[in-house]
């Protein structure tokens, strides 16, 4: 009489434990790429965010007249920008009495030296805005 085996072999344990090192190395790839999926689409709400509030006091600073006070300082002291979203250059174009040309460097200063370096996001915005005839 044959003598029945009981257990496994140490190829088929191996290969099982190599089937589980890939499986838990693929899910902690994906955990990985979804941490940084979701800081990237955190980061992008705060950059239309800081937009979206910008255009609004630039919008306003037209409408009501106060073409004078559209400075940088102005703007970063007014405006609580959240990130490290900053401003580096703006330029006023008068088109004509009641339209104006506001255009707008800006970049996310992720390392914080208030400087723009070749890995931080720099982009150029270009309003436009009508003040109100009364």
């Amino acid at each position: 009489m044959k003598r029945q085996r009981t257990g496994f072999s140490l190829l088929e344990v191996t290969v099982v434990i190599f089937v589980m090192g890939l499986t838990i190395t693929a899910l902690l790839q994906m955990f990985e790429l979804g941490h940084l999926r979701y800081n990237s689409i955190a980061q992008g709400f705060e950059s239309r965010t800081n937009l979206t509030e910008l255009r609004i006091w630039l919008r306003d600073k037209v409408a009501r007249a106060e073409i004078d006070q559209i400075t940088l300082d102005n703007i970063e002291r007014e405006m609580n920008f959240s990130g490290q979203f900053k401003l580096t250059d703006l330029k006023i174009n008068n088109y004509d009495q009641e339209t104006f040309f506001i255009s707008l460097m800006l970049f996310e200063d992720r390392n914080l030296n208030n400087s723009v370096d070749k890995s931080e996001n720099s982009v150029q915005r270009l309003y436009c805005f009508r003040r109100r005839s009364t």
